[in-house]
Protein backbone atom coordinates (compact mmCIF):
# COMPACT_ATOMS: atom_id res chain seq x y z
CA UNK A 1 0.00 0.00 0.00
CA UNK A 2 1.38 3.41 -0.98
CA UNK A 3 1.15 6.60 1.06
CA UNK A 4 -0.12 9.43 -1.12
CA UNK A 5 -0.40 13.19 -1.04
CA UNK A 6 -3.71 13.72 0.81
CA UNK A 7 -6.86 14.10 -1.30
CA UNK A 8 -9.96 15.56 0.35
CA UNK A 9 -13.32 13.84 -0.18
CA UNK A 10 -16.07 15.97 1.39
CA UNK A 11 -18.27 13.09 2.56
CA UNK A 12 -15.70 10.45 3.51
CA UNK A 13 -12.59 12.30 4.64
CA UNK A 14 -9.01 12.68 3.50
CA UNK A 15 -7.50 9.84 1.47
CA UNK A 16 -3.85 9.21 2.34
CA UNK A 17 -3.36 5.65 1.06
CA UNK A 18 -3.55 3.95 -2.33
CA UNK A 19 -4.39 0.25 -2.20
CA UNK A 20 -3.85 -1.74 -5.42
CA UNK A 21 -5.06 -5.32 -5.89
CA UNK A 22 -3.90 -7.14 -9.02
CA UNK A 23 -6.75 -9.26 -10.33
CA UNK A 24 -6.24 -12.82 -11.56
CA UNK A 25 -4.87 -13.28 -15.06
CA UNK A 26 -3.77 -16.21 -17.24
CA UNK A 27 -0.09 -17.07 -17.45
CA UNK A 28 -0.29 -16.37 -21.19
CA UNK A 29 -1.69 -12.86 -20.64
CA UNK A 30 -0.03 -9.75 -22.03
CA UNK A 31 -1.90 -7.39 -19.69
CA UNK A 32 -3.92 -7.42 -16.48
CA UNK A 33 -6.43 -5.35 -14.55
CA UNK A 34 -6.18 -3.93 -11.04
CA UNK A 35 -8.81 -2.98 -8.48
CA UNK A 36 -7.80 0.18 -6.62
CA UNK A 37 -8.98 2.05 -3.55
CA UNK A 38 -8.17 5.40 -1.99
CA UNK A 39 -8.35 5.05 1.80
CA UNK A 40 -8.21 7.31 4.83
CA UNK A 41 -5.74 6.60 7.66
CA UNK A 42 -8.60 4.73 9.38
CA UNK A 43 -9.22 2.52 6.33
CA UNK A 44 -12.40 4.26 5.15
CA UNK A 45 -12.75 3.92 1.38
CA UNK A 46 -13.09 7.28 -0.40
CA UNK A 47 -12.99 6.03 -4.01
CA UNK A 48 -12.48 2.85 -6.03
CA UNK A 49 -11.84 2.05 -9.70
CA UNK A 50 -10.23 -0.44 -12.07
CA UNK A 51 -7.13 0.10 -14.20
CA UNK A 52 -5.89 -2.07 -17.06
CA UNK A 53 -2.15 -2.09 -17.66
CA UNK A 54 -0.87 -1.46 -21.16
CA UNK A 55 1.07 -4.24 -22.85
CA UNK A 56 4.31 -2.31 -22.20
CA UNK A 57 3.51 -1.74 -18.50
CA UNK A 58 2.76 -5.44 -18.11
CA UNK A 59 6.00 -6.42 -19.89
CA UNK A 60 8.04 -4.02 -17.71
CA UNK A 61 6.54 -5.39 -14.49
CA UNK A 62 9.04 -7.41 -12.48
CA UNK A 63 8.80 -8.86 -8.99
CA UNK A 64 8.20 -5.46 -7.39
CA UNK A 65 4.63 -4.12 -7.45
CA UNK A 66 5.71 -0.49 -7.08
CA UNK A 67 5.66 -0.20 -10.90
CA UNK A 68 1.98 -1.18 -10.87
CA UNK A 69 1.19 1.32 -8.09
CA UNK A 70 3.04 4.02 -10.05
CA UNK A 71 1.02 3.29 -13.23
CA UNK A 72 -2.28 3.39 -11.33
CA UNK A 73 -1.35 6.64 -9.55
CA UNK A 74 -0.12 8.31 -12.73
CA UNK A 75 -3.41 7.53 -14.50
CA UNK A 76 -5.35 9.50 -11.86
CA UNK A 77 -2.70 12.21 -11.21
CA UNK A 78 -2.10 10.92 -7.69
CA UNK A 79 1.25 11.73 -6.05
CA UNK A 80 2.86 8.83 -4.20
CA UNK A 81 4.93 9.90 -1.19
CA UNK A 82 6.22 6.49 -0.06
CA UNK A 83 5.73 2.85 -0.99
Amino acid sequence: MAQIQPINFPFTGEATQLKVLILNFKTTASTCTTYNELLTEDGVMCASWNYTLTDKEFADWGEDNTLIETCVAKDKNITILTY
